[in-house]
């Protein structure tokens, strides 16, 4: 069960030492090229999942808490997995069984469309090397998904699963499964970031999730 430990610590709402904080919505003043583009944000609660809908994609698991301030879960692959530099503006929501299993939805808005294409592709170069965190030494460690999501709206909306699986001298521990979802649209960046025991939600359910966040997104 060392991956199952490992997931708790990293996911509880309440720890402060590996969680990141995040508020209803957020303004920040925007730096660098491109601030003067800056408007009103157009952020808004309505454009992020609920747990209703996490709920009807995955129903093998009992979600059931939906967490809109204060401590959200930390994602496998850190802060740089969730967004890019110079955010003028961000909001989140979190997702829970209470027992083993995560997720998330963060939105980040940017000054201008080049601004959230970078924050896209930092975003994604991340999420494709992943080195926040490491599995135990009784585990290896895989991409086993890295596509772009057919139907979904947006620029651009891409999967990448990590799996942290059991080695053969530790055959009795728990995989771990950790699929993320980022979509680009506009001058907003969406990610989904999901942490389970065993392989995690699977591909059809996560691609509807992804397209439900997609669409839900403003540019």
């Amino acid at each position: 069960m060392k991956v199952a430990r490992s997931i708790r610590r990293g996911a509880v709402a309440t720890g402060a030492a590996t969680a990141t904080l995040a508020v209803g919505l957020s303004l920040l003043a925007t730096q660098g090229a491109g601030a003067a583009t800056t408007t009103a944000t157009a952020l808004s609660r309505s454009q992020l999942l609920t747990v209703g809908q996490v709920k009807q994609a995955d129903a093998r698991r009992a979600w059931s808490t939906q967490v809109d301030k204060g401590l959200l879960p930390s994602t496998y692959c850190g802060p740089a997995s969730t967004e890019g530099k110079h955010v003028a503006a961000r909001m989140a929501r979190g997702f829970t069984d209470e027992m083993d299993a995560y997720g998330a939805q963060y939105v980040s808005q940017y000054a201008n469309p080049a601004s959230a294409r970078a924050a896209y592709n930092s975003v994604i170069a991340t999420l494709k090397t992943c080195t926040y965190s490491k599995p135990a030494p009784t585990h290896a460690r895989k991409i086993t998904e890295n596509r772009v999501v057919k139907g979904a709206s947006g620029d651009l909306t891409q999967v990448i699963r990590w799996y942290d699986y059991p080695k053969p001298n530790d055959p009795g521990s728990e995989a771990g499964g950790f699929p993320y979802a980022v979509t680009l649209k506009g001058r907003t960046v969406s990610v989904l970031a999901f942490r389970e025991m065993g392989p995690g939600v699977p591909a059809p359910n996560f691609d509807k999730l992804a397209r439900q966040a997609a669409a839900k997104v403003t540019s």
